[in-house]
C-alpha cells in the first residue's frame, strides 16, 4: 500500500477518485487529521495513478469529463478480481494446502495418513492413542509438525468456514502488508496457536486454520488504530461476533449442537498473536517510515 498524496483543505477526491477507478487502480481515500489522503492498494500502480493526479491537478475540468465515461461495472468487476488473485500468492497456497491436506486425509477419517500432519506422531493401541510430547517431537527434528496442524480440517463445513474467512480477510491483509511479510505473520500465528493447543490440551488430534483466522481478523481490526489512517478491514460489529464466538467455544454450547468441541486455545492464542503482530508491525512501518 503506498500513500500517493495528501488533497489540501479545498480539494474534494470525488473526480479523481472516479477517474482511477475508470482506469481500475486500487485505492482508498482515508480520512486522516485535518486532512484525507490518496493510498494506492498495488504500489506497482503508483506511476499511472500519479500520471491521472497531475492531470486532475492541472486540467480538473477535462479529468471531469473523462470519468464520467465510466467502463461497464461488469467488466471493472472481472478485471480487479484477476488482480485480487495475482495480489494474493500467500492467501491462495494457504488455501491449496488445506485442500490437498483434506484430501489426503479424507477430511481427518484416514488416521494414517493424518498422523503425517498431527503435531505428534500417533498410533492407535487398542481403544487408546499413543503420541510423543512436544519436547521428544523437537528432539527428533520433525519441526514442521509445528505448522502442519493448521492444514488438517475434521469436515467440509469446517474447512469451508475457515478457508472462507481466510480468503475474504488474508487476501485483503496481504495486499497491505505485502506476501513476504504475510508469510510471516501466518507462520508466527499457526505455530503459536498449535504449540499452545497441544501443551495446553495435551492431545494430537486437533487442526485447522481457525487460529490463523483468529489472527487475521485480530491484526487487520488492530491495524487502523495503531497506524494513523490505515484502511480498516474489519468493522467493530464483526470483531465483537469472533471475540463472542471465542467465548462461546469454552462453554457446552456448540458440542450440545452437535458441532462437537472447538480448539478454544489454538483460537485465543492465535487472536492475541494477531494483537501482538499487529503492535510489532506498526512500531516498524512508523519506524521505517519516519520522516
Amino acid at each position: 500500500m503506498y500513500l500517493l498524496y495528501e488533497f489540501n483543505t479545498d480539494e474534494s477526491p470525488a473526480l479523481l477518485s472516479k477517474a482511477l477507478w475508470q482506469h481500475h487502480i486500487s485505492h482508498r481515500i482515508v480520512h486522516a487529521e485535518h486532512t484525507e489522503q490518496l493510498w494506492v492498494l498495488d504500489p506497482n500502480q503508483a506511476p499511472q495513478a500519479l500520471a491521472i493526479l497531475e492531470q486532475w491537478q492541472a486540467h480538473p475540468d477535462d479529468l471531469a469529463i473523462s470519468a464520467t465515461q465510466t467502463a461497464p461495472r461488469p467488466v471493472q468487476k472481472r478485471r480487479r478480481t484477476a488482480n485480487d488473485w495475482y495480489r494474493s500468492p500467500m492467501t491462495i497456497a494457504t488455501l491449496v494446502i488445506a485442500a490437498l491436506v483434506a484430501l489426503v486425509t479424507g477430511l481427518g477419517e484416514y488416521y494414517e495418513t493424518l498422523s503425517w500432519f498431527t503435531i505428534s506422531e500417533f498410533a492407535v493401541v487398542g481403544n487408546h492413542i499413543q503420541f510423543l510430547p512436544l519436547d521428544k517431537v523437537l528432539a527428533e527434528g520433525e519441526y514442521w509438525r509445528l505448522l502442519t496442524p493448521a492444514f488438517i480440517h475434521f469436515g467440509a463445513a469446517h474447512l469451508i468456514f475457515n478457508a472462507l474467512w481466510i480468503w475474504e480477510v488474508g487476501r485483503k491483509l496481504e495486499q497491505q502488508i505485502g506476501s513476504l511479510m504475510w508469510l510471516v505473520f501466518a507462520l508466527f500465528v499457526c505455530i503459536a496457536s498449535n504449540v499452545a493447543q497441544y501443551v495446553i490440551n495435551g492431545y494430537p488430534l486437533f487442526g485447522g486454520l481457525s487460529g490463523l483466522v483468529y489472527g487475521l481478523v485480530a491484526c487487520a481490526w488492530l491495524l487502523p488504530y495503531c497506524i494513523r489512517a490505515w484502511p480498516p478491514i474489519i468493522s467493530k460489529p464483526l470483531m465483537v461476533f469472533f471475540v463472542l464466538w471465542l467465548v462461546a467455544g469454552y462453554t457446552p454450547i456448540f458440542s450440545a449442537i452437535g458441532l462437537g468441541n472447538m480448539a478454544n486455545e489454538a483460537h485465543l492464542i492465535g487472536l492475541v498473536a494477531g494483537l501482538v503482530f499487529a503492535g510489532l508491525y506498526s512500531l516498524g512501518y512508523k519506524a521505517f517510515n519516519k520522516h
